[in-house]
């Protein structure tokens, strides 16, 4: 909690802009509002079509330039869809709010609170970091690993709070210098690359995938959650293996091994005691949680119900990690759930006011004219590059997942394929700090700067974009995991 404290005063500090460019950034959105609601449509265009692209416009200007605090933004987007008379406020409330991945996504969230409170995320990760030894290579491969691991459970930001004061302690254990210390570079790009990419690799990893899990979902197209895992794990392990292997190359660290041992790390697990019963309780829920998930198929059990099993599982009298609601209430990320919300009332408008489908029709129907193999490639590139902007993975799903189904489902082109593209693709842009508060965390340390991060991000931004079109196509595309 202290590590997220100190990361967000930072942030706050950088990023501080006067109140009088806030309001005058908050008034030229409403003028895009009122321009775009008397604007004609375009010729086969509905009128609420061209207002819902005013609404996304202010949206997205909002979320860029941080004009109200990002998840205040989200929660507007039913306000400006009711006030233009695209949707009403029951409606879009009621099918974003009432969604079944909105409490998916609590118990996730409330996972993560329980792996942090009791202390379960840090015994793992100093278990794990016991074996890796004092060769700086395979430490940084190992905080990868370990990242990469929990992630695919946790949610990423979650997975980068819990693993930046092991690596805080290490660096200043061996005095590296944030701003010279390729060795600072290369743990916090481990922690920060990991947690990302295996949040990718599950449902519960990272919230863009519950946004393309949902808007799938609308489409009447399932994906299960092993399914999801089937797909998503090799291909991002891939990732995973060459961005270890480019930080190691492009961030050579100054030391080759630790100036000590295992010693250090078996003293921290000597100091942290026994295990605790919320630890054993938070391990035994998780593991129950993954079971049942991955079993879907099979136990008939929705991914909602299970998570809403998870939080009252760790509130059991006498063993729960929770013993009142206040400890899941001040540290549950409700920011995270309130850009999800405001994510699925934007996708359902650009759906439902036939934006998205216009959109399909006339700005990517170029695209259609690529052979089957490159259409996976050609959205996670296309979705790569005009995600830049965002400050969150979850605004880029919200707005990039619903144009990509209707693309596919007006080409004839392989849905679930192409919206797996695009949510993954939602999720590999690596060239911006601004693209993610899991990148916000590890750069406020200053151990790495701005140019450091686009020097690495480039090159695994297009690495991503071309193993999820060659991972796709063998996972089902055209052949294989039927992906229709």
């Amino acid at each position: 909690m202290a590590v997220a404290q100190h990361a967000n005063k930072i942030q706050t500090k950088v990023a501080e802009k006067s109140p009088g460019i806030n309001l005058a950034y908050f008034i030229a959105g409403v003028v895009v509002l009122v321009f775009f609601h008397f604007l004609p449509a375009p010729a086969g265009m509905k009128p609420e079509a061209i207002r819902t692209l005013g609404v996304m416009i202010t949206t997205v200007f909002w979320w860029l330039t941080e004009t109200l605090p990002i998840p205040v933004t989200a929660l507007m987007v039913p306000v400006m869809l009711h006030v233009t008379g695209i949707l009403s406020l029951d409606k879009s409330i009621g099918q974003s709010f009432g969604d079944s991945f909105v409490p998916f996504l609590i118990g996730v969230l409330a996972l993560s609170v329980a792996f942090t409170k009791s202390g379960l995320g840090k015994r793992i990760t100093y278990l794990l970091l016991a074996l890796s030894g004092t060769k700086v290579s395979r430490v940084i491969g190992i905080y990868f690993l370990v990242s990469f691991v929990i992630s695919m459970f946790v949610t990423d930001v979650a997975v980068v709070a819990m693993m930046l004061p092991i690596v805080i302690g290490l660096l200043q254990s061996v005095d590296a210098k944030p701003g010279e210390s390729n060795l600072g570079r290369g743990l916090m790009m481990a922690i920060m690359f990991g947690s990302t990419l295996g949040g990718i690799c599950t449902p519960s990893g990272v919230a863009s995938n519950v946004i393309t899990m949902s808007f799938l979902n609308k489409a009447k197209i399932g994906v299960t959650f092993l399914d999801w895992t089937a797909i998503a794990t090799p291909i991002f392990a891939v990732v995973s293996l060459i961005s270890w292997w480019l930080i190691l190359r492009l961030f050579p660290p100054e030391i080759k091994e630790l100036p000590y041992g295992k010693e250090v790390i078996k003293k921290e697990l000597k100091d942290m005691g026994p295990w605790s019963t919320e630890e054993i309780t938070t391990l035994a829920v998780f593991l129950i949680a993954v079971v049942l998930w991955l079993t879907g198929t099979w136990n008939k059990l929705p991914i909602a119900l299970v998570s809403l099993l998870i939080l009252g599982l760790l509130a059991m009298p006498g063993i729960g990690v929770f013993k009142k609601w206040s400890d899941v209430e001040k540290h549950l990320e409700w920011g995270a759930l309130m850009l999800v919300v405001g994510g699925f009332a934007l996708g359902l408008a650009a759906s439902q006011s036939g934006l998205a489908q216009w959109v399909a029709e006339h700005a990517l129907k170029p695209m259609a004219k690529l052979p089957l193999a490159l259409q996976p490639f050609a959205v996670t590139l296309l979705v790569a590059v005009d995600s830049l902007g965002f400050s969150s993975f979850t605004a880029a799903a919200s707005v990039n997942v619903p144009f990509i189904i209707a693309y596919a489902q007006q080409n004839g082109l392989p849905v679930l394929a192409l919206a797996m593209a695009a949510g993954f693709a939602s999720s590999t842009h690596f060239i911006l700090v601004t693209e993610s508060p899991s990148f916000v965390l590890p750069y406020a340390y200053g151990y790495f700067s701005f140019k450091d991060l686009f020097k690495i991000g480039v090159i695994l931004t297009l690495v991503s974009a071309i193993a999820i079109a060659l991972g796709l196509i063998v996972a089902g595309m055209p052949a294989g995991v039927p992906l229709h």
